[in-house]
């Protein structure tokens, strides 16, 4: 009886010494790099409100992209990628997902590669099909933004 208590006493300080500590996450709010070229995207179907969880975007550091559409259209599908303005570093794919409490707000995370210079100019394109609630008008738009970013 002895042995089983103990056994059953290791068993559970193991299970217990075993159980990853949760840490606390605190978001930051989204805003606009202070080095974007444009927080705002006007097009013919509506405004996009590009926005950033970080003030400053550092290379092999994650960070989330916040897309915010305010129009008459429907968003289909929100989808992107990242290249490099001055050095070719290949096109980082930035998958989008919509917000589930707003349909109209996109949240994507990505990462960017660290290259020799301190300082690098990105371009954020983002391509979007849309349309209308009844189907009317659909539409497919493309452009960008740029923003900097500093090595690590």
């Amino acid at each position: 009886m002895v042995i089983i208590s103990r056994y059953l006493l290791g068993i559970i300080f193991l299970l217990i010494a075993c159980t990853p500590v949760k840490k606390d996450v605190t978001t930051t709010s989204s805003s606009c790099l202070p080095s974007q070229s444009s927080c705002i995207v006007t097009t013919a179907h509506g405004s996009f409100k590009i926005l950033f969880n970080a003030e400053k975007i550092t290379t092999e550091v994650p960070f989330n992209i916040t897309v915010r559409y305010q129009g008459e259209h429907f968003i289909k599908a929100l989808s992107g990628y990242l290249e490099g303005k001055d050095m070719y570093m290949g096109k980082v794919p930035v998958f989008f997902d919509s917000d589930i409490t707003d349909k109209n707000v996109f949240i994507a995370q990505s990462m960017l590669g660290s290259c020799s210079e301190e300082k690098m100019i990105w371009q954020l394109w983002l391509n979007v099909i849309g349309d209308k609630a009844d189907a009317s008008e659909p539409f497919a738009e493309n452009f960008f933004i740029e923003f900097e970013s500093t090595r690590f």
